[in-house]
């Protein structure tokens, strides 16, 4: 009886609170509804800490990269003192999904409810048009991760972004020099 009393109360106290059990999804192209192999998925919980003026440190970081199926599994996260997690879905030459926003207006995601397993994520491919440096600020505003060489990959995938953004900008003061001649 008291086993099972303990295992109500734990049930109880996850449902109510920031218990994340291990996440399952899979990472397609959004046009060609065909997986993507090699899309890095991170996710970063957070612990609020203090009374009205609140600070917030990391709790946990997880990663991993799609299979050839564009299939990934992520670890849970135990704690009542945790806030919903962040979870980035990045691969170069596709615009990065987040579960809080969208790019590049940065609209709040509507098509996704917090924590959802088996879900298909959907991923646009990159187009000329978009900002690599405003991206690249997207892909890092939702991590507050202090020490992202904890995650190699996405940190890689980033450092891409930043790279790639400051070519694109020289290379349209090159060109505009040429135009101008």
């Amino acid at each position: 009886m008291r086993l099972k009393l303990f295992a109500l109360m734990l049930l109880t106290i996850c449902t109510f609170t920031g218990c994340y059990m291990p996440l399952t999804g899979r990472v397609i192209d959004a046009e060609t509804q065909q997986p993507i192999d090699g899309a890095v998925v991170l996710v970063e919980w957070n612990e609020a800490h203090g009374l009205g003026l609140t600070y917030h440190t990391v709790y946990k970081i997880a990663e991993t990269e799609t299979d050839k199926k564009g299939r990934f599994s992520l670890p849970g996260a135990y704690s009542p003192f945790i806030d919903q997690p962040y979870l980035v879905i990045y691969k170069q030459g596709y615009v990065a999904w987040r579960n809080d926003n969208v790019f590049p207006g940065y609209e709040k995601r509507k098509d996704y409810d917090v924590w959802q397993h088996g879900y298909v994520y959907k991923l646009e491919r990159f187009k000329d048009g978009y900002s690599r440096d405003k991206h690249s600020m997207f892909m890092d505003t939702g991590i507050i991760g202090s020490d992202m060489r904890k995650t190699p990959r996405y940190y890689t995938g980033l450092m891409y972004e930043s790279k790639a953004g400051t070519e694109e900008v020289e290379r349209k003061k090159r060109d505009k020099i040429r135009s101008d001649k």
